[in-house]
């Protein structure tokens, strides 16, 4: 889809806009994405340049990967996450003796050598102006100051080589441990939007990210996941930073007026789930959803809210 051929921001009946954005998590994502109806790229893994390789990626790879990725969508909004994964699965460092916690900024950090190529190459692939920067595992403000000291860095040096780059980019912080759910307020301060991981549920509930169901608790409309959310959301708003959910809460669409009324101002699904979150959320009005909101909220059951928010759903699109 062409930049000319692309569609405004899907809004509610009273101009409450929400952005429908896709996921990629592999180059044949990226081409899905581009060719989907999709706002943009709202989570673009960079973890399978780490796969199934002996060496990393240098900072000309990764700019290239970038760039390229942007001209395919367009224009469209691309969100690019720092690499995450663990070091037992990226061999080139997997006998360097750090263990599996070191994930996302905190590999970064520990291991300048692997996080400076992806800012330089993020910086200067930044330049054409919608890419936007999220941080993955970030528990403490501190990590988040820490990388921009190191972005700043590079701004100076790229600036006294005339290598165009874009001088601060737009952070965001993927909310997976539920301390940066509880330190949103202070992030809000550092960063721009933040992005709820569905990792959350799991280490909010202590659950290990199988098919197993976990003794009943693992569910989407868990109680203590959407309050989470709702919470989050409230305290970034009096920032006027942004929200978004992914997949697989984002791609139910009984959830998405849940999610529209606590505050998310994006939701992340795979492209075929899109035109109807479109027709969703066009037939809402923020009091409507608001008050579905509330009432789904009230149940301490996730099976209660689950059938309430279908049964709403049902009468909206009659």
């Amino acid at each position: 889809m062409s930049e000319t051929e692309m569609q405004p921001y899907t809004q509610t009946k009273d101009g409450q806009a929400v952005l429908i954005n896709t996921p990629a998590y592999t180059p044949d994502d990226v081409e899905r994405a581009a060719e989907s109806g999709a706002d943009g790229l709202g989570l673009l893994s960079t973890d399978f340049m780490y796969l199934d390789r002996n060496n990393l990626p240098g900072e000309e790879e990764l700019y290239e990967t970038f760039c390229r990725i942007s001209r395919k969508m367009g224009g469209r909004p691309v969100t690019i996450r720092l690499m995450q994964l663990p070091p037992s699965r990226i061999t080139a460092i997997k006998d360097a003796g750090l263990s599996d916690e070191y994930r996302g900024v905190r590999l970064g950090l520990a291991r300048p050598d692997m996080l400076l190529p992806q800012l330089r190459a993020f910086m200067r692939a930044g330049a054409a102006g919608n890419l936007r920067l999220l941080l993955p595992v970030v528990a403490d403000v501190s990590e988040v100051l820490r990388i921009k000291e190191m972005i700043n860095d590079i701004h100076h040096e790229l600036a006294g080589q005339n290598i165009p780059h874009v001088a601060m980019p737009e952070l965001g912080v993927e909310v997976e441990i539920p301390a940066a759910a509880v330190m949103a307020p202070v992030l809000a301060f550092e960063v721009a939007f933040f992005s709820i991981s569905e990792k959350l549920i799991y280490n909010t509930l202590l659950l290990n990210n199988s098919h197993n169901l976990n003794g009943g608790l693992l569910h989407d409309y868990t109680p203590s996941f959407l309050f989470q959310i709702s919470h989050l959301a409230e305290e970034v708003r009096k920032r006027r930073k942004t929200v978004s959910v992914t997949a697989p809460l984002a791609g139910r669409m009984p959830a998405v007026p849940l999610l529209v009324a606590i505050g998310a101002n994006e939701l992340v699904m795979a492209p075929e789930q899109i035109e109807q979150a479109r027709e969703i959320v066009s037939r809402l009005t923020m009091p409507r959803a608001k008050l579905v909101a509330s009432k789904a909220m009230s149940f301490w059951s996730p099976n209660e809210i689950q059938r309430y928010a279908e049964e709403c759903l049902a009468r909206l699109l009659k």
